[in-house]
């Protein structure tokens, strides 16, 4: 058992480094798209400099049809690039070995450039190729790896070296200073290239866990505390129902039925996340939600309870919204339990969720389904309300037999806080009414 659990837990990593790779793959490809615009709108500056404006300040260009050869096939090729790009779909595959090909295009095309000056002028201007070079060392800040700045860095480094020793002019202290300038200009590209990259994929996992988990939570997973670990743990569940919401939904449309649950769990998720507890999953029209875990909470009853009271709140805006519109009121049933549970993630590498098992379970979710019969609207379990510590107003309203269960659950009302002042005397005794 314990070596099949250890090989999910190595396969939930390997798919969780793939999606990562996946994320990156999805930046680069966003990244490569601006590059390859910026490289077409670089070549129409360079002609713009070397052909308009030259010509206008009276400088004779020569006439070097290789030049233009090179010109033209540099400027099919970007566009060809760009098209790519536009059109393709991330891979990690491609994020990784397409900046090589364009990296070598961009510092061939201007090293060539460089040398065909040298032949046909006798000399080529170093401030300009050095400049060239930055920008092709600059595009590397937007792709995959921190490789590709390495590679973006040597290969700017030896197109510079080489030209200037073809031209005869490697004076290796003008020389080193532009090599130690790219060096520079590389470590910032590179930590800048794996802080955004690190930056995004974590976004990423944040904004993942944070729909489940509550904040604090999330930050000691993101910090890898292990908060997601197996615990066995005394918790407080919280399911809720929708009540007649079958003869609600037969009346709309599927869309209509989509967007009315959409808003409710959405108010009601963030009352339970508010409240520090976690939204473990959504069950057609109903809901559980968790308090004590992942993180423990020594007044996961309490936040439970004024959870509850919220959600009725909540409830009350929502069917006043939905009178203006002609709507019909909404009525639902919640019910709350505090006992012990396993918690952890199941599921295999490709799809797995945080959940909770045990008795406790079971019982939160049956007296939720008392909650009609008795005509309450939130009812408690007799450990949730002990656990509230005098903090809430009710009554104790019944003692029921459950299924699956042969103790009966002692269950009472949950009508809102109390007064501080009160603390002590917060408990109404009813009629108690006992049902099989």
């Amino acid at each position: 058992m314990a070596r099949r659990g250890s090989e999910s837990t190595v396969a939930r990593f390997e798919v969780a480094r793939a999606n990562q790779a996946q994320v990156l793959a999805e930046s680069a490809l966003r990244g490569e798209r601006v590059v390859s615009l910026v490289r077409i709108a670089l070549l129409v500056l360079v002609g713009l400099s070397q052909g308009l404006i030259a010509r206008m300040s009276g400088e004779q260009l020569p006439d070097d049809p290789v030049r233009r050869a090179a010109v033209v096939f540099y400027l099919v090729s970007a566009v060809a690039i760009a098209v790519g790009v536009h059109r393709g779909t991330p891979n990690r595959h491609r994020a990784m070995w397409r900046p090589v090909v364009s990296t070598l295009m961009d510092c061939g095309f201007f090293g060539f450039m460089a040398y065909r000056a040298i032949l046909t002028k006798g000399e080529f201007n170093p401030q300009m190729l050095a400049a060239s070079c930055a920008v092709v060392l600059a595009f590397s800040v937007a792709r995959y790896s921190w490789l590709h700045v390495v590679m973006s860095t040597v290969m700017a480094s030896v197109t510079y070296t080489l030209v200037c020793a073809w031209a005869g002019e490697l004076e290796w202290p003008k020389v080193c200073f532009v090599l130690g300038c790219y060096i520079a200009l590389g470590l910032l590209l590179g930590w800048a290239n794996t802080a955004v990259s690190s930056m995004f994929v974590g976004l990423r996992r944040r904004d993942n866990l944070s729909r489940f988990l509550p904040r604090q939570v999330v930050e000691r997973v993101l910090r890898g505390e292990g908060a997601l670990a197996p615990v066995q743990r005394e918790v407080t569940i919280l399911f809720s129902d929708i009540r007649d919401f079958t003869s609600l939904s037969e009346s709309l449309p599927p869309r209509a039925v989509l967007e009315l649950l959409d808003d409710y769990f959405g108010h009601m998720g963030h009352i339970v996340m508010e409240h520090g507890g976690i939204v473990n999953k959504f069950l057609g029209d109903g809901m559980l939600a968790c308090w004590g875990v992942p993180d423990g909470d020594a007044n996961h009853a309490v936040h439970a309870m004024q959870a509850a009271l919220d959600m009725r709140r909540k409830l009350e805006e929502l069917n006043a919204w939905r009178e203006q519109r002609g709507e019909p009121p909404l009525r639902i049933g919640i019910g709350l339990h505090t006992g012990v549970v396993a918690a952890g993630m199941l599921g295999g590498a490709e799809q797995h969720e945080y959940t909770v098992i045990g008795d406790a379970v079971n019982v939160a979710s049956r007296v939720e389904g008392l909650t009609k019969a008795l005509g309450v609207d939130v009812l408690v379990s007799e450990s949730t309300w002990r656990a509230g510590e005098g903090r809430f107003q009710g009554e104790r309203v019944s003692e029921e037999h459950v299924k699956g269960r042969r103790e009966a659950v002692v269950v009472y009302s949950l009508k809102g806080r109390a007064p501080p002042e009160s603390a002590a005397s917060v408990f109404q005794p009813a009629k108690v009414a006992t049902s099989t």
